[in-house]
């Protein structure tokens, strides 16, 4: 070959290293294809002329050096933002994952789901039409006759208009659950160290949400408002039925599940009080009737074993910063 001549590929080189570094799912893990899996990699080439050859170095050079200073810019302004971030956090705004590097707990936790579904059936040799986590026994809602007496409770409610005030500002707060509600009374919001305690209660948050949305369907019980129309609601009724209630399923399942992690921890009875106040500012809003809440922690109690099972590694990690 003359020495006026190259060989440069006519595709992209990304593309044919991605199809040379192949991996595949082994049931937690992401693990490398084995040669043999890897399909035959063949590359296209053709001959460029020198002058080509040095315009196409020219350009090559050229968006490196601009990848260069483009990453260095986005650098500098991620960590501006970092800073930002920790800054604002620091004074007091919590954000939505509770945690000012928490892009891992605001994540799906789509392992721990997967785990969910994975539990073998009770019977050895029978594949289970409905997983055991989504057939706990816990209370029938109740029928006509005790909902209607339970709208005349929320109508009561509704008249105290000083205390309904009072708590309209949480009600509208927590009509989207932040773990800061949970980390606040353990002295950890904001405080690094806590990385693993965050992600696991945002986990049970998203967990807990879905289990609890099966649980809904599954009970079809109409809102308090479809039933008693002279109630006036403090928030748009969610898109989906009331019992259980999922705030309350969801809130009482953190405190069960930290309650696990460290018993004798002071704070336990705090974060079921704290649950609790959630549920019950729900039934104020118009939202739930009492026995909503009273159905969501029952089946957060029912469903901890199996939410402990399916965390048991987040459980472990979490219950290592406090010893």
């Amino acid at each position: 070959m003359s020495g006026n001549d190259s060989i440069a590929p006519v595709e992209g080189g990304f593309s044919h290293f991605l199809d040379q570094y192949r991996f595949k799912i082994a049931g937690d893990d992401v693990l490398p294809c084995a040669a043999t899996d890897r399909p035959p990699i063949v590359l296209e080439t053709k001959f460029a002329s020198g002058a080509e050859a040095m315009v196409m170095a020219a350009g090559v050079a050229s968006a490196v050096m601009s990848a260069g200073v483009l990453n260095k810019a986005s650098l500098n302004k991620n960590k501006n933002k970092n800073k930002n971030k920790n800054k604002n956090k620091n004074k007091g705004s919590g954000l939505q994952t509770g945690s000012g590097s928490g892009s891992q707990s605001s994540m799906i936790p789509a392992f721990e789901l997967r785990r969910l579904h994975t539990s073998p059936s009770p019977h050895a040799f029978t594949a289970a039409r409905k997983f055991t986590w989504e057939q706990l026994d816990i209370l029938l809602p109740p029928g006509p006759d005790v909902t209607r007496l339970e709208t005349t409770v929320l109508l009561s409610l509704q008249s105290r208009d000083r205390e309904r005030s009072r708590r309209k500002e949480d009600i509208e707060r927590e009509a989207s659950l932040d773990v800061s509600d949970f980390t606040k009374p353990l002295g950890i919001d904001g405080i690094s160290g806590f990385d693993q305690t965050e992600g696991l209660f945002q986990a049970i948050l998203t967990a807990c949400e879905y289990v609890g949305l099966i649980y809904k369907a599954k009970f079809n019980r109409t809102r308090p408002n479809q039933v008693e129309p002279r109630l006036r609601l403090m928030l748009p009724n969610p898109a989906h039925q009331a019992y259980p209630s999922n705030h309350s399923f969801q809130c009482h399942s953190i405190a069960f599940a930290f309650n696990a992690i460290l018993p004798e921890h002071s704070a336990t009875e705090e974060l079921s009080r704290i649950a609790r106040k959630v549920a019950e500012n729900r039934e104020w809003a118009g939202l739930h009737y009492p026995s909503d809440t009273n159905g969501g922690r029952a089946l957060a109690q029912r469903f901890q074993p199996y939410l402990r099972d399916a965390f048991m590694a987040n459980y472990l990690a979490a219950q290592r910063e406090w010893i």
